[in-house]
């Protein structure tokens, strides 16, 4: 069950008819595009010379106008019509095709809102985009970028104009991530865990205590930083005969299919933990795209359910697996072998500590567990914003800048540590960032679930024990691809609806024994 292509061979379908062949064959084209496109912005993001800017972004259009050519076309329309005729005849598949074609109808009814021509300046846009940003956020001059921030608002605008005239701007945006969500549903989901971190927050600031994370400073070869997480990933199950890992700006994970994912990492010279647990995340992304079901590679239901689905995984062994005590008991050789400048003295219930301290901070990716969301909320009130036309880009970075400020203590000192820290913007991926809390609520009840259906896995972690974990994973949310909704997928694993309650729970109780609250 752990193996990616085990599971997926159990779900293999043969079509007996040539209406199903053909929508499969028309969608395996689909899929071949969207991983040329994956490929190249990954090539873009790693490995691309300064140079190719101007000649990627035309080719980055051109085959972004080529996908929507065949999402729109009279053929699949025409293939999908027949898939449910024969989806109606029969049941032979257990509901298969019928899913197939309900996953393929969502995509086209979108893609035949929006007209190709502006399918194309958005990808030319976010190819340029990607360009911008990098160049200002290192010369930290916002002013660098905010022209093509400006243009990429303006065509999402259009966008979420072509798929719901007259309706909110900004629930279009959502439902290219998470479908089916909404602004309004989130609200009151962000509003309550804003409230108790922030009172989390604020009780471990008048608690006196003070962490001294001085034990894990100190010098760190870049070679042996990433040795040490290749092994670490590799151990939780990440298979590098089928993916890879590279430098980048911004860590990320792309699957351009099960055979071939990729991740990325980057590095501070005097802290491991950024580098660790940045590649811990981003093999959470790179399991669950090697274990997405192999039989259904090319097919409407080969793909991930939705962003936030898949950032519980990353969060699940970011931080309910690597930040444990079970697992540095297990992994604390590895540690002291890789990175010997560390004192030897340090064992896993002195780094315990050091891996739950609270320390608000201006960086999303590098922030605590306690203040993360909270970084995720920021960048939800400022995209609600925009969309609303309450906000614009030129007034952007103040407004950043005064959210942090109000909710975080902490004011950037550059753009670079402000509003161009995240990639997202620049590539206009408006609508992503809630998907980071809605992942880490879901990991939080997903290992609560895994506890109560496997054990203890603190335990289990200690004794290298890793595997278990996985297949757990593999059975209940990789196997099935975007077969069931976000909603339906965490039903179906917990027995319950998705709620912040595992995620408030695991966080007292770690933040409270870090700093003695409610002793």
């Amino acid at each position: 069950m752990a193996g990616g292509k085990a599971v997926g061979d159990s779900l293999k379908f043969d079509p007996s008819d040539d209406r199903a062949a053909r929508l499969y064959e028309l969608w395996g084209e689909i899929r071949d595009l969207q991983s040329a496109e994956d490929l190249l912005q990954w090539d873009q993001e790693t490995q691309m010379p300064d140079g190719g800017v101007e000649g990627r972004a035309k080719v980055s259009a051109t085959l972004a106008g080529l996908r929507h050519q065949r999402l729109t076309s009279p053929q699949l329309q025409d293939a999908l019509a027949a898939g449910d005729e024969l989806a109606a005849e029969t049941e032979a598949d257990g509901g298969v095709l019928g899913a197939q074609v309900a996953a393929a109808r969502r995509q086209v009814e979108r893609a035949v809102k929006v007209p190709e021509a502006l399918v194309r300046q958005l990808a030319e846009a976010a190819s340029n985009g990607l360009s911008a940003w990098r160049q200002a956020r290192e010369a930290k001059d916002v002013s660098l970028f905010s022209d093509h921030l400006v243009r990429l608002v303006d065509l999402r605008r259009q966008e979420a104009a072509a798929i719901s005239p007259g309706g909110n701007a900004y629930d279009a945006m959502l439902d290219a991530y998470e479908p089916g969500m909404t602004e309004a549903q989130l609200v009151p989901i962000f509003s309550h865990l804003q409230g108790a971190l922030a009172e989390l927050v604020q009780a471990v600031a008048e608690s006196g205590v003070e962490v001294d994370e001085s034990p894990v400073l100190g010098d760190y070869p870049v070679a042996a930083q990433e040795a040490l997480g290749r092994e670490l990933a590799t151990a939780v199950g990440f298979d590098f005969d089928n993916g890879r890992l590279d430098l980048s700006t911004h860590p990320f994970c792309m699957g351009v299919h099960g055979g071939d994912v990729r991740m990325t990492w980057r590095h501070q010279q005097d802290d491991f933990r950024p580098a660790i647990f940045g590649i811990l995340h981003e093999t959470g992304h790179g399991l669950y795209e090697q274990g997405l079901p192999a039989a259904w590679h090319r097919t409407p239901l080969g793909e991930a359910v939705s962003l936030g689905i898949h950032e519980s995984q990353s969060r699940l062994w970011e931080n309910h697996v690597g930040r444990s005590r079970g697992f540095w008991r297990w992994a604390m050789p590895l540690l002291h072998r890789h990175l010997p400048g560390i004192d030897p003295a340090v064992d896993a219930e002195r780094l315990w500590p050091l891996l739950h301290a609270v320390t608000p901070s201006l960086i999303r990716v590098e922030a605590d567990e306690a203040t993360y969301n909270l970084h995720v909320i920021v960048r939800f009130e400022l995209e609600r914003a925009l969309f609303a036309g309450d906000l614009q880009v030129a007034d952007l970075e103040g407004a950043w800048n005064d959210l942090y400020a109000a909710s975080l203590g902490l004011r950037p000192a550059d753009a670079a540590q402000g509003v161009l820290q995240d990639i997202h913007w620049s590539q206009g991926m408006f609508g992503y960032f809630p998907t980071y809390t809605l992942g880490t609520l879901t990991a939080a009840q997903l290992f609560a679930q895994a506890n109560r259906d496997l054990g203890d896995q603190e335990a289990a972690l200690a004794r290298g024990e890793l595997a278990p974990l996985l297949g757990w994973m593999r059975d209940r949310i990789h196997r099935h691809g975007c077969r069931f909704t976000a909603a339906e997928l965490v039903q179906q694993a917990t027995g319950r609806p998705l709620a912040a309650d595992d995620l408030l729970a695991y966080l007292r109780s770690t933040v409270g024994e870090v700093y003695g609250l409610g002793a």
